[in-house]
């Protein structure tokens, strides 16, 4: 065999192997690639879904919670798609939510803390960007759009508010003026400073003054004199939260506490 042939011989084979090795390397790495994006889609369903089981937990507007639903089952659908799974391998159940939904049981009106006012902040924040993402792919209208969105932040409002008021009510049957004074402060100034009007703002605000002024002269709130009053179960387990630190309103909070799911 001339040396040219020995030579040959021994880089043709050489050659296809690098370029299999290269081949095979660059198929690794768009695999991965998707992996990864996969990965990261499955946690922005399960972030959404989050936001969806507690929107369940604190709102019975079914539209919108059949919405949302059915772009949890897009992203998990997408994720799957990405990660190259088998038709049906680890496929998002959506009955059971589908069922809860159309139960249409009872919600909570008020939220339970401080700490539960910052998370529902963050889901119902999840659920309007979801539903902006839907009406720019057309998926809702425009229309529904705007009215979910205007419904969300009325909810959000008037959990928030019923809070405050309902720390302030426990707070001034402790005899602990100041902390009530400051949450039916915070309670009128999210009415003053939302961006939406609507009939009973201007009732609301006068009504929470009115709680604060009471305060100073030394007269309990309606509510506090109701043995079984609207708010009365909240007030029994807001009585026993732990005060330890104060939030901008100078209201007892806990932000070293870990993230709760409610």
């Amino acid at each position: 065999m001339s040396a040219i042939g020995l030579v040959l011989a021994i880089a043709v084979p050489l050659t296809l192997l690098m370029l299999g090795a290269v081949v095979y390397n660059r198929n690794m790495q768009k695999k991965q690639a998707k992996q990864s994006q996969a990965r990261l889609i499955r946690q922005k369903a399960g972030d959404l879904l989050e936001a969806l089981e507690y929107l369940m937990l604190v709102d019975s507007h079914r539209e919108i919670q059949a919405a949302v639903l059915e772009r949890v089952r897009e992203l998990y659908a997408l994720a799957a798609s990405q990660a190259g799974a088998e038709a049906g391998e680890g496929e998002f159940d959506a009955e059971p939510y589908e069922q809860k939904i159309k139960a249409d049981g009872p919600c909570r009106k008020v939220l339970k803390s401080d700490r539960e006012l910052k998370y529902g902040r963050r889901q119902f924040s999840a659920v309007l960007k979801a539903l902006a993402l839907m009406a720019k792919k057309k998926q809702i209208s425009e229309t529904a759009m705007v009215e979910y969105r205007r419904y969300l932040k009325m909810t959000l409002l008037e959990r928030e508010v019923d809070t405050y008021t309902a720390q302030g009510d426990v707070a001034a049957g402790r005899g602990d003026i100041v902390t009530a004074a400051n949450y039916f402060k915070a309670a009128r100034k999210l009415l003053i400073e939302f961006d939406i009007q609507f009939p009973e703002k201007n009732q609301r605000v006068k009504a929470i003054a009115e709680k604060t002024a009471a305060l100073y002269r030394g007269e309990k709130n309606e509510v506090l004199e109701e043995p079984e009053g609207p708010n009365d179960n909240l007030s029994k387990a807001l009585s026993k939260e732990a005060a330890s630190e104060t939030n901008e309103f100078g209201m007892p909070t806990d932000p070293s506490a870990v993230k709760k799911r409610y």
